[in-house]
């Protein structure tokens, strides 16, 4: 389920900027890193997932507005 809400979280973000949200004890924070400047544009953002106090994963993630995610190196 942690899964399904980082990714939501991650198109939510590229979408709007940023997004966050709790599910048993587990907090996920995905910011955009710029303005998008057009439709289909891929963006920035960083992906936070903590369960409590201790970070889970951080990432910089690279996504658009559909399904497709790739993790920069």
């Amino acid at each position: 389920m942690v899964r399904a809400i980082a990714r939501l979280a991650l198109l939510e973000a590229a979408r709007h900027g940023e997004y966050r949200a709790n599910f048993h004890g587990f907090s996920v924070l995905a910011r955009r890193q710029c303005p998008i400047s057009g439709d289909g544009v891929v963006v920035a953002v960083n992906l936070y997932v903590l369960l409590g106090v201790t970070v889970v994963e951080r990432s910089l993630v690279r996504t658009m507005d559909s399904a497709v995610m790739e993790q920069i190196p």
